[in-house]
């Protein structure tokens, strides 16, 4: 009996997709659904994270597309003529890093993104392929931790039941 091959060879699949939209605070975003960073943030097994929120308390997952000061260089966020255009992407490795510009946070899990589309569209504005002259590539991000949350605290919990504080 000889065993035959019934599958084809794997490739990758760009079949994910999002709108492209301006933030308030002037970037330009893809649209990622919430459900996609509430069940990655829900496997993820890490102490003291927290899943990342707005200035205002609430999750909105997307892909950074293009940052304010590179809108800038082009005459602002207007000269974007593909806003509300679905773009595929697809999904990559989970990775964690150390913000190095993010006030109060210590580390960041995200998920890698691979994008011709965005790619492309980001050449055809006179940009690096990715964000930042290149230097961050496409992602999503899923989890935070806030500095110190894993510090001991000076408070024990037989001080508090001395005091007569409740637990």
């Amino acid at each position: 009996m000889s065993l035959l091959k019934l599958g084809g060879r794997p490739s990758i699949s760009y079949g994910l997709s999002g709108r492209l939209y301006r933030s308030d605070s002037g970037w330009i975003l893809l649209s990622v659904p919430n459900a996609l960073v509430r069940g990655v943030f829900d496997s993820l097994n890490e102490p003291g994270v927290e899943l990342p929120r707005d200035s205002e308390g609430r999750l909105n997952a997307h892909i950074s597309i293009m940052r304010p000061e590179e809108l800038d260089l082009i005459g602002g966020p207007e000269k974007i003529t593909e806003r509300g255009h679905a773009f595929s992407y697809t999904l990559g490795k989970l990775k964690t890093v150390v913000p190095p510009t993010w006030d109060g946070v210590s580390r960041v899990w995200m998920i890698e993104v691979k994008s011709p589309d965005l790619e492309k569209l980001r050449k055809s504005y006179g940009m690096s392929r990715v964000p930042k002259n290149g230097e961050y590539e496409f992602h999503i991000t899923v989890a935070i931790r806030r500095q110190n949350v894993l510090r001991s605290g000076s408070v024990r919990k037989a001080a508090l039941a001395i005091a007569g504080m409740p637990r």
